[in-house]
């Protein structure tokens, strides 16, 4: 039992440290951010908005999470505790996986829930993240983190909201100004995210599209 609450404790702000590093590059790289766009283009939240997310997001997520989180878990489980089973290993991410599977939901929902200006500087709320999602300007860059909201504070891009805010979701460019849903079909979703991440990588255009959604990174 006590290697399990040892396991908790250090293992869940890894995975947290982790999601907003991975969250955070692919907003603030113009190569990376054509790929998490379709996943802010949604611009009705329900559960499932959670899962639309582009494959070359989850391979550059997952890489990320290989690399980092497997390496930092393994090093503190067995410094910690000193044996590695997959028992123990199951147990430290349990409390992760239950707290993020019902956070998942709201969070992806129009469902306004706050947990107050002081435990938001220690936890994600599902009104945090909707925020994230918000086309207004004040909510670009802000609220990356998944599960906690202490990485945000530390480096700079916590959005605690004072009360309710009424939002709205979808791209927007660097003006806050809507921009037209970009993702109309599944060919759309797939393929435009590698041709405006080449045309940001190289300076050629294959089209001119009817807004640049390049612009509206938050």
């Amino acid at each position: 039992m006590g290697a399990k609450r040892i396991g908790d404790a250090h293992c869940d702000p890894d995975v947290g440290f982790c999601k907003y590093w991975a969250h955070f590059i692919h907003h603030e790289n113009r190569f990376l951010w054509p790929f998490h766009a379709l996943h802010h283009s949604a611009e009705v939240m329900t559960p499932l908005t959670a899962n639309r997310n582009h494959p070359v997001f989850f391979l550059i997520r997952n890489l990320i999470y290989s690399f980092v989180l497997g390496a930092v878990q393994a090093l503190v489980l067995f410094l910690l505790i000193g044996k590695i089973d997959l028992l123990t290993i199951g147990g430290a991410n349990a409390g992760y996986f239950i707290f993020n599977l019902l956070g998942s939901n709201l969070r992806h929902s129009h469902v306004w829930l706050s947990y107050g200006p002081v435990l938001e500087h220690v936890f994600i709320s599902p009104a945090q993240h909707q925020i994230h999602h918000s086309r207004a300007k004040k909510h670009f860059n802000k609220n990356y983190g998944e599960v906690f909201a202490f990485w945000d504070w530390m480096f700079g891009t916590l959005y605690v909201p004072k009360g309710y805010e009424e939002l709205d979701f979808g791209l927007a460019d660097a003006t806050g100004k809507p921009i037209e849903q970009p993702h109309r079909n599944l060919k759309e979703a797939l393929f435009r995210p590698f041709v405006e991440s080449f045309e940001e990588a190289t300076g050629i255009e294959f089209k001119t599209a009817p807004q640049d959604v390049s612009s509206g990174r938050k």
